[in-house]
């Protein structure tokens, strides 16, 4: 985790039709939030293997190649039967519509396979990507990239996110002459996670990769590490007494 900052912002708007709940009583509503940012150390990789051919043996037989040549890999780069995930073979009909004869004309059948990989270091991706087979029927894409610790830094940022808001509370209050009394209605908004672009020498951005791979030789996909800003945010109901 490199940094955690808070800071402390009024939400009187959000929490309005909370509020309409406390008759007559003065309240405060505020908002608290903590957020940091962590290098990610999961990296997902999902790759589709389909086709679609009159030929059903030969592009069943070329997807089932395809599919037995990601499992070589999986095992040559000893990977945890955890980080890995391989769907059933689908096989579904293909048609268009052709206006002229006014029917639907069978196209044959596509067959599809979609295998999801994890890996644990960038590099691994990498690799990975450019050893995979070189085809048209071969689909990539790199979701969002992720960090292991996230659940551990999910209830941190809830505890300074709730410590956020009550120091906001207790300075509003105290400013007017009075003091919080009980909690009235507490919220959590959500867990917010997003990529953002570090400024700092040495980090790189995330980049989704995605698309057909080409029998015709291409350029190194390239791939940046990046940082995950995660984000909590609390809104608090309190009640005001003298």
């Amino acid at each position: 985790m490199k940094r955690i900052s808070v800071s402390l912002v009024l939400a009187l708007s959000v929490l309005g039709a909370q509020a309409q709940s406390i008759s007559g009583q003065p309240f405060i509503a505020v908002h608290g939030k903590a957020k940091t940012e962590v290098v990610p150390d999961v990296f997902p990789l999902e790759i589709t293997l389909k086709d679609t051919s009159l030929d059903a043996a030969a592009t069943q037989a070329e997807i089932e190649g395809h599919a037995q040549q990601v499992v070589a890999l999986t095992k040559a780069m000893t990977m945890a039967d955890r980080d890995v995930e391989i769907s059933n073979l689908s096989v579904s009909p293909e048609y268009r519509w052709d206006d002229k004869e006014d029917k639907q004309v069978f196209l044959g059948n596509t067959y599809a396979r979609t295998i999801k990989l994890r890996f644990h270091a960038l590099a691994d991706l990498q690799k990975a990507i450019d050893a995979l087979p070189k085809s048209k029927q071969v689909q990539l894409d790199t979701g969002n990239f992720q960090s292991s610790k996230q659940d551990d830094i999910r209830r941190q940022l809830l505890a300074q996110a709730v410590q956020d808001a009550r120091k906001t509370a207790d300075i509003m209050a105290g400013a007017v002459g009075k003091r919080i009394g009980s909690v009235h209605n507490i919220s959590n908004q959500g867990f917010n996670v997003r990529y953002v672009e570090s400024n700092e020498a040495g980090t790189l951005d995330s980049v989704m990769v995605s698309g057909a791979r080409a029998p015709a030789p291409a350029p190194p996909v390239a791939l940046r590490e990046g940082v995950i800003q995660l984000v909590q945010d609390v809104y608090i109901i309190y009640t005001m007494a003298d």
